[in-house]
């Protein structure tokens, strides 16, 4: 390993060792972890957050990366998810400590849960592929560092925008009427929008035709959500949400964002076999 990577791989690790007990709850008294539900689905993003980066790694990763350097982007993934990944709610007014462990609260320990796992959805995504596709050269960890950074902050805007687009405050839904319809919504979004920056993000540059796929698709879900938003008041009372039924669970709206991105996957393998572009 060269010096630069072996200091990155220092500062990754001792994020890592930092924040992982922040975000898992390690340091707090157990009663806060006792019969709260809510606190198992930090773990469970983790968890399954690694899966994916370690999976990345050992099929889909660069034939330069060996064990040395699997490792090396393995810690750095850990760093971000416990770090960034956990960290960004807060500025959306989602505390870990506080709504998820104390509070028990399972709608922001959803939507917490989600925003970690995209985020490291985004990092696999810029792990997987060549560096160089046609030539001998090895790339370097600015690389997939670079693409996890555009598009990571690609994802905090939409996700800025999304709030922004909500009638009311999102946060006082999730956080004080714990609303689990609202975060289901929210949680579909973030996934699904998830999906497009991952495969944005990930393998060769082979055209512009998927870049505007995804932008399409990004649009459509911001259209949906536009579309929802309107069509319910800002304000129900219990008839009038027991009327509006699936819609005012918002269940409608975060199965149309699963589909946005289930069908954008699909539209982007069709056309690499139309096209006869090499499969990722």
């Amino acid at each position: 390993m060269e010096s630069d990577e072996f200091v990155i791989l220092i500062v990754a690790l001792g994020v890592a060792l930092f924040a992982t007990p922040f975000a898992l709850g390690w340091l707090l008294h157990r009663l806060f972890l006792k019969s709260n539900a809510a606190a198992g689905v930090p773990i469970i993003a983790v968890c399954a957050s690694m899966v994916w980066i370690g999976f990345v790694l050992r099929y889909y990763a660069d034939p330069s990366v060996d064990w040395i350097y699997a490792t090396f982007y393995f810690i750095i993934g850990l760093a971000i998810v416990v770090g960034p990944g956990f960290w960004a709610p807060r500025c959306y007014g989602l505390r870990v400590s506080v709504d998820v462990f104390q509070r028990k609260n399972m709608a922001v320990a959803i939507v917490v849960g989600a925003f970690a796992f995209t985020t490291a959805m985004i990092y696999g995504g810029s792990l997987w592929g060549e560096a160089d596709p046609v030539g001998d050269d090895e790339g370097g960890w600015w690389i997939p560092l670079g693409f996890f950074s555009a598009a990571w902050v690609v994802l905090v805007l939409i996700v800025a925008l999304y709030l922004r687009g909500e009638r009311f405050s999102l946060r006082t839904r999730l956080v004080q009427d714990r609303s689990l319809g609202e975060a289901r919504a929210a949680s579909s979004y973030l996934l699904s929008t998830g999906i497009v920056l991952t495969d944005a993000v990930a393998g060769d540059f082979w055209g512009w035709w998927q870049g505007m796929l995804g932008l399409v698709t990004v649009a459509l879900m911001m259209f949906t959500h536009e579309l929802f938003r309107r069509s319910m008041p800002a304000i129900l009372t219990t008839v009038e949400a027991r009327s509006y039924g699936w819609l005012a669970g918002r269940h409608f709206e975060s199965l149309a964002y699963l589909c946005f991105g289930i069908a954008f996957w699909i539209l982007q393998f069709a056309m690499r076999v139309w096209t006869e572009i090499p499969m990722r």
